[in-house]
């Protein structure tokens, strides 16, 4: 199994509650929620955004206080693939499709989204698609075993793409040097002195890797997740608990990565009137852990929540997820 194969697994069985014996992380890409691409008089009159490490759901309530129909293109831009990096490391959880690889889906008003796709490969600022097209290459092969197909290519394949720029190495032996852009948009029509309600929901790719006491004492993680003083006694613990309840574990414990652009939303007129965020560790032994500024109040078992009047998002949100490893 490749070292791309082997990191997916792991974090796919993880997050599914299986067992997994791996050394490789699989990392996080950040996703965000849909944006206009041009600017218009709509205003986001409502946000209520849940995540959790293996789902994003949205519901937006957008409004026109003006006296004209709005009518725009509305996109879902997917994070940028860097395919020389993920050649070689594992990328965090995603579905088994090329193009929408993180299952997103679309509603309005009730009524599924037929959203078009635009997928490109990008080298240096340049649209390479075309040749990828023409050598049968997929454009993005972190999926439906696109790595496998790009090292069955022939010779003279090869050299023209290595001509181009676009990949390096031998036949047989091919690494990717290309980006690639995913993006689902569709034209919107927002009607004067009315609102237009939107659902949409994707799986994030979170990463997963392993964590223990020594890690946590890096800093780095405490920094990025602000893990405070009762959070690195509850890890502490959980740690501890751990290496009891099994003798060869040292402590470890499964960790899990799920970033947001939530900066995005500042692409509408004005702030969020209301913002509701609903944050999920999935299971109540759990420890949950992020950067927040303001009140997260604990709602569930496994649930956190906030509200927020005019909300004009300053940061994204980046959560850290620590749980037992799986056990058999």
């Amino acid at each position: 199994m490749s070292k791309l194969s082997y990191a997916l697994a792991m974090t796919a069985v993880l997050l599914a509650g299986g067992t997994a014996l791996a050394d490789d992380s699989a990392a996080v890409l950040g996703a965000g929620g849909i944006v206009f691409t041009s600017n218009t008089p709509v205003r986001m009159a409502a946000e209520d955004l849940y995540i959790s490490p293996k789902a994003v759901r949205i519901h937006f309530v957008f409004a026109n206080d003006t006296a004209k129909d709005v009518e725009t293109v509305v996109a879902f831009p997917l994070p940028d693939i860097d395919t020389a990096q993920f050649s070689e490391s594992g990328i965090g959880s995603v579905v088994d499709d090329p193009v929408n690889f993180v299952g997103f889906k679309a509603v309005v008003g009730g009524k599924p989204v037929a959203f078009k796709v635009e997928q490109r490969a990008i080298v240096k600022g340049k649209d390479v698609t075309a040749l990828l097209v023409a050598a049968g290459v997929p454009v993005n092969p972190i999926a439906n075993r696109g790595y496998e197909k790009l090292a069955k290519l022939s010779a003279d394949a090869v050299k023209r793409l290595k001509a181009a720029g676009v990949v390096d190495g031998e036949p047989g032996d091919v690494l990717a040097l290309w980006t690639v852009r995913t993006r689902f948009y569709w034209t919107q029509r927002f009607p004067a002195h009315g609102s237009v309600v939107i659902d949409h929901s994707y799986q994030p790719v979170t990463g997963g890797s392993f964590f223990d006491k020594e890690i946590m004492a890096s800093g780095d993680d405490v920094r990025t997740y602000c893990i405070d003083a009762a959070t690195r006694a509850r890890i502490i613990a959980k740690s501890e608990a751990a290496k009891k309840a099994k003798p060869d574990n040292s402590g470890m414990l499964s960790s899990f990565w799920t970033d947001y652009i939530l900066r995005t939303a500042n692409n509408w007129n004005g702030p969020i009137g209301k913002f509701h965020l609903t944050l999920d560790k999935l299971k109540p032994d759990n420890v949950l852990s992020l950067c927040w500024k303001g009140d997260l109040k604990k709602t569930g078992p496994t649930t956190f929540e906030t509200t927020l009047g005019n909300f004009s998002p300053a940061q994204d949100i980046h959560l850290l997820v620590l749980s037992d490893l799986p056990t058999e």
